[in-house]
């Protein structure tokens, strides 16, 4: 089990850094609203999380993660206990072969931009990589989501390759993504 929690002085405010729960589900349908609604540089349209998951499945998922040990699902909350931005890596030991490969999501809500949040979460996440022998991290990036390139590259990851029409958006226009890596 990966219990993580941290008091973290951002550039503008304090957040608790702590491992997401089930009782977090209302919070993170909320959240999940929000910066969806915000930028095109997610997986999911506005709205689409809620029409995916019921609150009490999303509890349920978020207390089997919070007991397992193949996933670490981080949560940024304000002084208030508003949900800042989420941070969530996994890996499986189902695969043999995959057993050295890790995936990393994350999102941070517009106005908690600029506060060190994203480079943060991302560290917390590389130590808990390397905790667990993960020699490569994966994540997809928008090609045109220039302020989180800048931070992957900056936390040593490289491009893969693009994967072109990668997303389709509700106007029919299409987003490419880089498939990005690090290497431990």
């Amino acid at each position: 089990m990966s219990h993580y929690r941290e008091e973290f002085q951002g550039k503008g405010g304090c957040f608790v850094i702590r491992n997401a729960e089930g009782a977090d589900a209302p919070k993170i349908f909320d959240y999940m609203d929000h910066v969806d609604r915000e930028t095109v540089f997610l997986a999911r349209e506005p709205g689409e999380f809620a029409e995916s998951y019921t609150i009490d499945q999303e509890a349920k998922l978020l207390s089997s993660w919070a007991e397992g040990d193949e996933k670490l699902f981080l949560v940024a909350e304000t002084e208030d206990g508003e949900i800042a931005a989420t941070c969530g890596c996994s890996y499986s030991k189902g695969r043999k072969r995959a057993l050295h490969i890790a995936e990393i999501a994350i999102s941070v809500r517009q106005d908690f931009w600029r506060q060190g949040l994203g480079r943060r979460l991302m560290s917390i996440q590389l130590e808990w990589c390397q905790e667990h022998q993960i020699e490569k991290l994966n994540l997809t990036v928008d090609t045109k989501n220039v302020r989180a390139l800048g931070l992957y590259q900056s936390l040593g990851f490289v491009v893969e390759g693009t994967l072109r029409h990668e997303g389709k958006l509700a106007d029919g226009t299409y987003r490419d993504v880089y498939a990005m890596a690090k290497f431990f």
